[in-house]
């Protein structure tokens, strides 16, 4: 059963260390979006460093092969590999709790991201952790609500925080669901996390995280 946190202040780290984010040019970037809270450590992560790089078009989900395909995608979906950091007396490392020395707490990331491009890419990827825009992204405007449906496997989630711009905006409902009011133009970065208990062997704790990117012209 999924473990979800209730106190806000706990997942600030996990919602606020980075961004991740696609770009025009469909490059994914991981740092800071906002420039202004930028110390030029932003980096694109290439195909390798990517797990799953998934295409929606007219409906149907694929393996992107080539640059050429995600430029007809209506969304994209791509999912990092799986990583474990364990703090110790001396630092944290990137590796499972049983590899290291005196180990003191360590958990495993999943992260994953999504950009939306058109009107059609509310379809689900069902993979992970994942936000998925509900109203038609062409009619969003500055100031409007983005209706999102928060779901993990493709179940609705409930109790999932979510963070916009800097600031922890709410949690999904019952149902999953969850409004963010849109508070600039350009491209948006929406990101959810919850956490699941680990096995205690190579983690204590699995932190999820995703990240919704869609674009406001108006």
């Amino acid at each position: 059963m999924i473990k979800t946190t209730t106190i806000l202040l706990t997942l600030t780290y996990s919602l606020f260390a980075h961004d991740m984010w696609i770009d025009d040019s469909f490059r994914l970037f991981y740092g800071h979006i906002d420039k202004k809270s930028s110390h030029g450590d932003e980096k694109e992560i290439t195909k390798d460093g990517m797990l799953q790089n998934s295409c929606l078009k007219d409906g149907k989900i694929f393996e992107v092969t080539n640059e050429m395909q995600k430029n007809e995608c209506d969304a994209l979906f791509v999912l990092l590999p799986k990583a474990y950091y364990t703090k110790t007396p001396y630092g944290t490392l990137s590796k499972p709790k049983d590899s290291v020395k005196m180990p003191l707490k360590s958990f495993q990331s999943v992260e994953s991201i999504k950009r939306v491009y058109s009107d059609k890419g509310d379809k689900l990827f069902k993979n992970g952790l994942e936000l998925t825009l509900i109203n038609k992204l062409s009619e969003i405007e500055k100031g409007d609500k983005a209706r999102l449906f928060v779901s993990f496997n493709g179940k609705p989630q409930k109790g999932v925080t979510l963070a916009y711009g800097d600031r922890v905006v709410g949690a999904s409902d019952e149902e999953g669901h969850i409004n963010v009011r849109i508070r600039e133009l350009g491209l948006q970065n929406i990101k959810a996390s919850f956490t699941l208990k680990g096995d205690g062997v190579k983690c204590d704790e699995i932190i999820h995280s995703t990240t919704l990117n869609i674009e406001i012209k108006r």
